[in-house]
């Protein structure tokens, strides 16, 4: 008959072996973990927060753009309204791009402007578009001088050149008399419009060349 070891024999000696082989973490080692994914976690939510405030900055100037683009094509093709709020009898201005200047504004629109036999304007289809949460304009150039004010841009038919105008006026006219612009700002270089992100302070600038490039916003 064959005998067992006598450790074998016991209970202390097997709970001894089992603890052995089922050892644990220690409490430092758990720490040490939690601290580490406590720092990890940090690094990746502030990259993110980072990242999307950059996107949505690069996005607002980006349909900025495209806003301007499409009142510019809007002008070149004639448009006057889906509606013909502009009448065949009416000449149609152009389309124009509103900025307020005065303030860190959060919204932009444009607008199609009309003028009547009798001389008068009247404006049609406006939309205003709202810039993402914590954008907003943080100031408008024309070369380096820096403007002030209600300032549209004016995309005209048949003209490939713009124009930019003082809110003077209530309603703003565009035109004398004569069928001349008035209210003009003198460009000298070309408009220069800044958008900031409040939280990061990035800044992105979307161009107006006098001669109607349209570019920036990346």
């Amino acid at each position: 008959m064959k005998l067992m070891p006598t450790c074998a024999r016991t209970v202390n000696c097997q709970l001894s072996t089992i603890n052995r082989k089922f050892k644990g973490f220690t409490l430092i080692e758990l720490l040490v973990v939690i601290t580490l994914f406590a720092i990890t976690s940090t690094l990746i939510t502030a990259s993110y927060v980072t990242f999307e405030r950059n996107q949505r900055i690069r996005n607002a100037a980006q349909t900025l753009k495209n806003d301007l683009r499409f009142a510019q094509n809007k002008a070149l093709a004639g448009d006057k309204g889906v509606n013909s709020e502009c009448p065949g009898i009416s000449t149609l201005i152009g389309w124009y791009v509103e900025f307020d200047t005065t303030l860190l504004t959060s919204s932009y629109s444009y607008t199609g402007a009309c003028r009547a036999t009798d001389g008068s304007e009247t404006y049609f289809n406006t939309k205003t578009v709202n810039y993402p949460s914590g954008v907003t304009l943080n100031n408008m150039k024309v070369s380096t001088t820096q403007q002030s004010g209600i300032k549209k841009i004016l995309f005209r038919p048949l003209f490939t050149n713009i124009s930019l105008h003082n809110y003077v006026a209530v309603p703003p006219q565009f035109l004398n008399s004569s069928g001349e612009l008035i209210n003009t700002v003198v460009l000298n270089g070309d408009i220069t419009i800044e958008l900031k992100e409040s939280q990061t302070g990035n800044v992105k600038t979307v161009t107006v060349r006098p001669t109607g490039e349209i570019s920036g916003g990346q």
